[in-house]
């Protein structure tokens, strides 16, 4: 199990899309670097809206028009995401947390990845927790240590400091052109939208897993022992890894999101 990389990207998925508006991704036939990455279209083409987007004007308004930064001008993608994150979650954290170079692709990359199997780690758009992956001794073998868990505090308090309203209210203002963009990337067919809503249905639906959490040594890392948590999606795992306190916390603000950018939707039990 290698050492968890990132875990505030499961709720600032939302909020940090804004930022794709005006991003270009050049495509070369040698192997993409970063910033010129697509990912594979997930949506059959001709699909029909599943998740009708809500109206903005419908939302009370938190904050004034100035909340949401000027659109930049092309290949100045970086400044702007940058502009908005400290504008969202203070310069503090934009600066030590949140600050990786073409965010917004790797951001993108790391959104297709999240039910999957795998993370592709060299995309990693968010700086690593402090300290190194720990276990601890239990009758039954090694288990994830008490201590590991604290490591992803900053990031779920990060978390809880936007509402969901106002990461709701910039999100559909912009949306068409997150929609030009998405498209732009790979998906010429299909809705970014319904793409957002079942990554965060798949991430509420991740089982609560109480400690200790048992795992056991593979090749050179650490695996899950019980083949069913081994066998969950990466951003599943993601959330059973920071510890069940920490998941409830990520999936209550995951909720709330989902709430507020569907139409008539209820709230979903996230303590499955």
């Amino acid at each position: 199990m290698k050492p968890l990389r990132i875990v505030v990207f499961v709720v600032l998925v939302l909020v940090l899309s804004l930022a794709l508006v005006w991003f270009r991704l050049n495509r070369k036939t040698e192997p993409p670097a970063v910033e010129e990455a697509s990912v594979a279209a997930l949506v059959e083409p001709e699909t029909p809206v599943r998740h009708p987007l809500p109206e903005p004007a419908a939302m009370p308004a938190e904050t004034g028009e100035e909340s949401i930064p000027a659109l930049p001008e092309p290949g100045q993608s970086d400044a702007f995401i940058q502009a908005l994150l400290k504008q969202l979650f203070g310069e503090t954290a934009a600066r030590e947390l949140l600050s990786a170079p073409h965010f917004m692709p790797r951001m993108m990359i790391i959104i297709d990845a999240l039910p999957r199997r795998d993370l592709p780690l060299q995309h990693l758009p968010v700086a690593p927790p402090r300290g190194s992956f720990r276990v601890a001794a239990s009758d039954d073998g090694e288990v994830i240590a008490s201590a590991n868990f604290a490591r992803y505090t900053p990031y779920v308090e990060l978390a809880e400091s936007v509402s969901s309203r106002q990461l709701a209210q910039s999100y559909l203002r912009i949306y068409p052109l997150m929609e030009q963009v998405y498209r732009e990337m790979g998906y010429p067919e299909g809705h970014f939208h319904d793409r957002m809503i079942a990554v965060l249905d798949h991430l509420l639906a991740t089982p609560r897993i109480e400690e200790p959490i048992l795992l056991e040594e593979h090749i050179a890392r650490y695996r899950y022992a019980d083949p069913q948590l081994e066998a969950l999606s990466a951003g599943q795992k993601l959330l059973i890894r920071m510890g069940s306190h920490n998941a409830d916390r990520i999936k209550e603000v995951l909720n709330e999101l989902r709430q507020q950018l569907t139409v008539s939707s209820k709230p979903m039990d996230t303590r499955n």
